[in-house]
């Protein structure tokens, strides 16, 4: 792997981890959730040896991190109301 390409992909998930601690509030924690659950996922893969292994890993935290983001801000923003349809009485 290029110095290059593997710069980028660090700044990514530096960029993506500071969003996710800035913004823990406002479903930040969703990604945090999100890459450690990517990260286990991926980490009994299919792999040839333990780097594998843990490239793999390291990509699914990079593929967890944005959707548990996502996940986290929607259940900011619609969770109250959410919780209140679903226990309103019949």
């Amino acid at each position: 792997m290029g110095g290059l390409r593997l710069l980028l992909i660090m700044g990514a998930f530096a960029g993506m981890l500071a969003l996710s601690v800035i913004g823990f509030s406002y479903g930040g924690a969703g990604g945090l959730f999100g890459a450690a659950a990517g990260f286990i996922l991926r980490l009994w893969g299919p792999g040839f040896d333990m780097n594998e292994r843990l490239g793999n890993a390291f990509i699914g935290a990079l593929m967890g991190m944005p959707l548990g983001l996502i996940v986290g801000g929607a259940w900011y923003l619609f969770g109250a109301q959410a919780v209140d349809i679903l226990s309103a009485p019949h």
